[in-house]
């Protein structure tokens, strides 16, 4: 009876730690690189990989060249994807030309790992019609 007792009670310690492990959330913060024009808004998504319906996201002003910093916070944990982009014209989306190349600078999709607590990311916006170009003819 006793190790039943003992049994039962580490079962329900084990579904409490689970639980809580499972709904845990964290912050998120994203320091963003690369900017060259003091225009528009950064636009940030973050979506847990396994419900990628729920998206969190954030928008800051662009107001200096070089860098800006953003926090994010209820982040859930485990693998997260993140999608950022300098909306230049202000029209909530990443413009893309003909072949669906950006034409606004961007951050590439990222699968990357949120813990518990404080968690930090740098993400250098690129200009991939500039890289394009920038490529010798072959």
């Amino acid at each position: 009876m006793k190790t039943l007792i003992i049994k039962s009670f580490l079962l329900f310690i084990s579904t409490i730690s689970l639980t809580h492990a499972i709904g845990q959330t964290a912050e998120l913060t994203i320091e963003v690189t690369g900017i060259k024009e003091v225009k528009g808004n950064i636009l940030i998504a973050v979506s847990n990989s396994e419900t990628p319906e729920s998206i969190i996201y954030d928008r800051v002003s662009v107001e200096k060249k070089e860098s800006t910093v953003c926090l994010l916070k209820n982040i859930p944990t485990g693998k997260v994807v993140v999608s950022i982009f300098q909306d230049i014209n202000e029209n909530h989306k990443l413009d893309l030309d003909e072949q669906n190349i950006p034409l606004e600078p961007c951050y590439k999709k990222e699968k990357i790992k949120i813990k518990a607590g404080m968690n930090t990311l740098i993400a250098k916006l690129i200009n991939v019609k500039e890289m394009m170009g920038a490529q010798p003819a072959e």
